[in-house]
């Protein structure tokens, strides 16, 4: 304590450090001290003083599960680390239609079909992004895909994959289904594309703030820079999978690629075909480590995890979650779940689930008229959570 300082001015002081302290972990518990104690707003930063891409703030351990509620534009809130559940209300659903959720825990909106905003659900903080008009090429605009009436609205415009930057100023824009990807700034008037070489991006992820995908070239990585235009570069080669495919009898099935943000480590799916046993479904899932310091993937058999992992992957986005804090035999380690929007695993190749530990398939439960079966197993409401488009659309 300086001299001169009382204890006011210590206590002033350690309150600003819990505040830090408390904001590093959960941004919920945060609002929550912010919003009932005056001596914590005093010694505390307010949210809606900050850029709303302020890292800080984001509720990056929560996802949005799909229980219905009372309310039509309330939404269940799930935390991964802890299993808090909390219900909060986003008046935006009525009339904004959510694009994406990003990695950060914010919701990706769109107002007819052109104004893009980012929405942070727990400090209601609404960013403001240039139109799809000023990042669309004039082929799809021709095709009227904009207009209130085309369907293909609902099936294209799907952006999981994007996320903010690590730079905290920049937003990571892909449509995988339209081959788009861009980036911008709040303020901007247009998006600025990143130019297509042609192979087509698959498995697109934001990690650690870093957009990734898999193309032809291997696992590849969207650079930014002052001194160019945002680029892909090749962060990983993927030589021995794609020579692994080659040397493969023809399969009924093409090969599929996910990207996993498991717990903090990238992580690349392999899915390819094959027959055993214990597997009469001719599905696998290899899962690799991607080493982004040598560029190599190198094989593992497990998720990892102090109490184990599980992956839950879909046609456009995947989610890893800790056994840690769910009750004991709700979740199996070692586990990759199939979400509900991938119809061609789950219905034709009948795999609900793949368990590394012996490379056996867990058949998925039957459904009808687009419903899943209730009441709803945890299993059930995270790959809910992780499903894009299909049985339960999203509003």
């Amino acid at each position: 304590m300086q001299e001169g300082e009382g204890l006011g001015g210590s206590w002033r002081w350690a309150g600003g450090l819990i505040a830090e302290r408390v904001l590093a972990y959960d941004v919920a518990d945060f609002l929550r001290f912010h919003a009932v104690c005056r001596s914590w707003r005093r010694c505390s930063v307010d949210p809606h003083a900050h850029d709303g891409l302020d890292r800080r703030f984001h509720p990056r351990r929560w996802i949005m599960l799909r229980e219905e509620l009372a309310a039509p534009e309330r939404r269940c809130f799930l935390n991964t680390s802890t299993g808090e559940c909390v219900q909060v209300d986003i008046p935006e659903l009525h009339d904004h239609k959510l694009l994406a959720v990003t990695p950060e825990g914010l919701l990706l909106l769109v107002h007819q079909r052109n104004h893009v905003g980012l929405l942070n659900p727990l400090t209601r903080q609404l960013t403001e992004l240039p139109p799809l008009t000023s990042l669309l090429p004039s082929k799809f605009k021709d095709m009227g895909i904009l207009d209130e009436s085309n369907e293909l609205f609902d099936t294209e415009f799907i952006a999981w994959g994007s996320g903010v930057a690590s730079d905290g100023s920049t937003f990571v824009l892909c449509f995988n289904m339209l081959d788009l990807l861009a980036t911008a700034k709040p303020g901007d008037d247009h998006w600025t594309s990143v130019k297509d070489n042609g192979d087509g991006a698959l498995a697109a992820l934001m990690f650690e703030g870093r957009f990734y995908c898999v193309d032809n070239n291997g696992v590849m990585v969207l650079e930014t820079g002052a001194d160019h235009p945002p680029r892909l570069e090749v962060a990983a080669k993927m030589d021995s999978i794609y020579a692994k495919m080659e040397n493969m009898d023809d399969s009924e099935f093409e090969d599929n690629f996910h990207l996993v943000d498991n717990c903090g480590e990238l992580m690349l799916v392999h899915r390819w075909g094959g027959v055993t046993a214990e597997n009469k479904s001719c599905c696998f899932y290899d899962p690799y480590r991607v080493d982004l310091d040598n560029g190599t993937l190198f094989p593992v058999k497990s998720l990892g995890g102090s109490a184990g992992c599980v992956v839950f992957i879909g046609m456009h986005s995947s989610l890893s979650v800790s056994l840690d804090v769910f009750p004991s035999g709700s979740i199996i380690a070692d586990t990759i779940y199939l979400s509900f929007d991938d119809v061609g695993e789950r219905e034709w190749l009948e795999v609900g689930a793949y368990h590394l530990t012996d490379g056996s398939v867990q058949h998925p439960c039957t459904y009808s008229s687009g419903l899943v079966p209730r009441p709803h197993t945890l299993v059930d409401c995270l790959s809910l959570s992780n499903t894009v488009r299909g049985l339960t659309p999203f509003p």
